[in-house]
C-alpha cells in the first residue's frame, strides 16, 4: 500500500508527520481548512474531549491532541487506515489518551465503549464527499447523544453542497469554504434531559 504524509500544524506535536494511505477513499482535510478550523475553535480545544468520525489519517484528532485536547476518539472503517492510525498514536505517545474504533460510524456510535467516552466537546464529522447517506448518518450521530450541552459539531462537506440548517437539536451557526472544502459548524440548541440519579442516559 502506498503512503504519503501530512504534517501537524501546531502544538506539542508540531511538524510530526502523519502517514496517510493513497486512495482507499482517504481524503485528508487540507492544510488551509485545518488551519481555519482550529483558528475558529481557538481555546475550545484546550482540555477538550474530541471525536474524529470518518477519521481517515486521524489528522483532525491528532491536531487537537497536539493543541491540548484531553482525549480523542477516532472512528475509521478502513482496517488498514485504522491500524496505521493506531501505530501513529503509539509513536506519538498519545495512545493512553486516545482510542481507535475500526468500525462503520453508524455502528461505532452505538458501541458501549465509545459511548463511555462521551460527552464530547468537539465532534468532527468528515464523510466521503460522494457518500450518499451523509445526512442519514449525521442524524444518527445527533440521536446518539454524544455531544456535550455546550459542544461544537463540525461537518466537513463538498463546498458546493448546502448543509442543513438544523440536524435534530443541532443548529447551524456558520459555514466556511476553503476551495472544495466546506466546514459547517453546529451547536446543540436544547440541552438533552439528563438521566435521574441511578438511571442510565438514553
Amino acid at each position: 500500500m502506498d503512503f504519503s504524509s501530512i504534517r501537524i500544524i501546531a502544538g506539542s506535536l508540531k511538524g510530526r508527520k502523519i502517514p496517510t494511505l493513497q486512495g482507499q477513499g482517504i481524503r485528508p482535510t487540507s492544510l488551509r481548512a485545518r488551519e481555519a478550523l482550529f483558528s475558529i475553535l481557538g481555546s475550545v480545544i484546550q482540555g477538550a474531549s474530541v471525536a474524529d468520525l470518518f477519521a481517515g489519517s486521524g489528522a483532525i484528532g491528532l491536531e487537537a491532541l497536539s493543541r491540548g485536547a484531553q482525549k480523542a476518539v477516532f472512528v475509521e472503517q478502513n482496517p488498514e487506515a485504522g491500524r496505521t492510525l493506531e501505530k501513529t498514536l503509539a509513536q506519538f505517545k498519545v495512545k493512553v489518551q486516545s482510542q481507535v474504533f475500526i468500525q462503520d460510524v453508524a455502528l461505532a456510535i452505538q458501541n458501549p465503549y465509545l459511548v463511555g467516552w462521551r460527552p464530547f466537546d468537539v465532534v468532527y464529522i468528515d464523510p466521503p464527499y460522494q457518500f450518499e447517506q451523509s445526512l442519514q448518518v449525521l442524524t444518527q450521530i445527533e440521536e446518539a447523544d454524544l455531544v456535550a450541552n455546550n459542544g461544537h459539531v463540525i461537518y466537513e462537506h463538498f463546498s458546493k453542497r448546502t448543509p442543513p440548517s438544523t440536524i435534530g437539536q443541532w443548529a447551524l451557526t456558520r459555514t466556511a469554504k476553503y476551495g472544495d472544502t466546506g466546514l459547517s459548524f453546529y451547536r446543540p440548541e436544547t440541552p438533552r434531559k439528563s438521566a435521574a440519579p441511578g438511571e442510565n442516559a438514553s
